[in-house]
């Protein structure tokens, strides 16, 4: 006979109520909550992308400001000089 191995409690609290997903749910809850749970962690990760993409972003803009300072002795194009 196969040895049933015991599942860590999964704890979830909702509305101040603490659940044990594998425990109190049954498979329909179960199913929300892992839809839930992946949704938190897609959030988690878009959000650790999205400062990665701000500091690369401003490492970009840094770049291009130097890149503009070192040709300072070429001005900006004026649009209203028809001789630029």
């Amino acid at each position: 006979m196969a040895k049933k191995e015991k599942q860590s409690p999964v704890i979830l609290t909702l509305n101040g109520v603490e659940y044990d997903v594998n425990k109190d749910f049954n498979d329909e809850q179960k199913r929300l909550y892992l839809h839930l749970k992946n949704i938190d962690d897609k959030i988690n990760s878009n959000n650790f992308i999205q400062e990665q993409l701000g500091v690369s972003r401003d490492g970009f803009v840094r770049i291009l400001e130097e890149s503009l300072a070192k040709s300072k002795d070429h001005s900006p194009h004026d649009p209203g000089d028809e001789n630029d």
